[in-house]
């Protein structure tokens, strides 16, 4: 079983990091508590404090609205749920205030918590250069990770890099969106250089350098700069061996909610088959008789798609992320039943899976940021953008299809490879496709809808909802505006 990584040390997160949740800015670090004594057991609890919100069951993050309302705004999803659906249809003007504070309020908790430590072990003087500058790095990865979250749905938002010690420093103003991207690459960098290789599986959930360096590929994609994706892609994949990533062949085992990790994973948010400290998506997804099937422990029908929307519409049925991904029809005590939709919808969402778990918030299904795929996408992106579909590029894109189809990755496949003679424009096209097939659910559709100018034309082609009327960024939460003096 699965245990999360920070329950080990919840003591010593409890004394350094008390009721982050009270306010916005309420981190309650006990600023005034210099680090410069302690030794490695306590550095190491203070150090899993800072991924401690991320994976906060009901924390409102991946594992809930977060996970739900980002995934909702791809062309292809409506909800059952009206709150979830203001976001599903872009009504900005309408999106609760509640859902938008939740989010906002986890992002900048784990970011002031990572502020603490990197402030305080600047100026430690009793650890090892080694010992310290590992702790830095994850907390500047947590960081980079939040504010990359936050500047993609938000745009422009306080840049807070030291810690919040009194009401008198609460005030910070917009970032330019430039500058914020600025500091994500550079905490990034500093991380791929001072994060291990790798972690054992006990410790699965853990920064590496291979997660940094695969941030990286996909921050520079989003911003455009294909040069440098390409090259932090391919130093991961050149790299495999020491990283040890691979392709997991079976979808089973790699949405397992019991297995601790995968040759695939390179970094996910870890959660566990006990209550409260386990996701919440199987239990937002799933039928409402998940429990009688066999899915989940409870089931909320939040999302539904159609068959009419070009994406689904054209999923291969050889391709078996789409009986993994999509569902219609459950079994109960060996009848086979139409799935209960909700507006009108055709399928529902089965990607997260877990039958065993006790209750709705304790799925074991862990949450993917980055995996194996990934990086073999981006390269392939970044390459065509740069060279047009090389060899390089047809390779790293059919090494993710033949997995999806049975097929070897390691082996050409007639059934899943593309077809040859592609020129650069289909190539991205399909390739784009095969993005929204690999990662459906899994939080990336909106954003590379947004990074690729494609939002309007795929929404418009969805024949589901309009395109955004309201712009694609969601508004600052009042939260932040009434303790903010510095935004107007």
């Amino acid at each position: 079983m699965k245990t999360p990584l920070y329950l080990s040390l919840l003591f010593i997160l409890c004394t350094f990091f008390a009721c982050e949740d009270m306010a916005f800015i309420q981190e309650d670090p006990k600023s005034d508590y210099a680090l410069t004594g302690v030794n490695e057991e306590v550095l190491e609890g203070l150090v899993l404090g800072t991924y401690e919100p991320l994976s906060r069951s009901r924390g409102r993050l991946w594992e809930s609205i977060y996970g739900s309302v980002v995934e909702l705004m791809g062309e292809y999803a409506l909800s059952g749920s009206s709150s979830f659906n203001v976001f599903a249809e872009y009504n900005v003007a309408a999106m609760s205030q509640t859902d938008l504070s939740a989010m906002w309020t986890t992002f900048y908790a784990a970011i002031g918590r990572a502020n603490f430590l990197i402030q305080s072990l600047e100026g430690n003087d009793i650890l090892s250069d080694e010992v310290r500058n590992k702790a830095i790095a994850e907390a500047s990865f947590v960081r980079a990770v939040c504010y990359y979250q936050l500047v993609r749905c938000w745009g422009r938002v306080p840049l807070r890099l030291k810690p919040v010690t009194d009401a008198d420093n609460i005030g910070v103003p917009l970032a330019e969106v430039e500058a914020i991207y600025g500091q994500i690459i550079a905490d990034l960098q500093f991380a791929e250089t001072y994060l291990p290789l790798s972690v054992p599986s006990s410790q699965a959930g853990r920064a590496t350098s291979g997660a940094a360096k695969t941030m990286l590929a996909d921050v520079y994609l989003t911003l455009g700069d294909f040069a440098n994706a390409r090259t932090m892609a391919a130093a991961v994949m050149n790299s495999r061996d020491e990283f040890a990533y691979a392709l997991e062949p079976s979808l089973e085992v790699l949405y397992s909610p019991t297995a601790p990790t995968n040759a695939e994973d390179i970094f996910s948010i870890k959660f566990a088959q006990i209550r409260a400290q386990g996701n919440f998506l199987p239990a937002y997804a799933h039928d409402d008789r998940a429990k009688a099937a066999g899915l989940a422990a409870r089931g909320l029908r939040r999302f539904s798609t159609y068959k009419t929307v070009p994406l689904i519409r054209d999923w291969d049925d050889q391709d078996l992320r789409k009986s993994w991904n999509l569902y219609d029809s459950i079994t109960i005590d060996g009848e086979r039943l139409k799935a209960n939709t909700l507006l009108e919808g055709d399928y529902l969402f089965g990607k997260y899976r877990d039958p065993d778990a006790p209750e709705e918030t304790a799925a074991g299904n862990d949450f993917y940021l980055y995996r194996y795929a990934d990086v073999l996408l981006i390269f392939a992106e970044a390459e065509n953008q740069l060279n047009g579909p090389t060899a390089e590029a047809y390779e790293a894109i059919n090494q993710v299809r033949r997995r999806a189809y049975g097929e070897a990755v390691d082996r050409p496949s007639d059934l899943a490879d593309l077809p040859d003679g592609l020129s650069k424009n289909e190539f991205d096209e399909l390739l784009f496709r095969e993005r929204g097939y690999e990662f459906f659910f899994e939080c990336k559709r909106w954003f590379d809808l947004k990074r690729t100018g494609k939002v309007n034309e795929f929404v418009q082609a969805s024949g589901i909802k309009s395109p955004p009327s309201q712009g694609t960024l969601w508004p600052i939460p009042n939260v932040e505006i009434a303790n903010n003096p510095d935004i107007n």
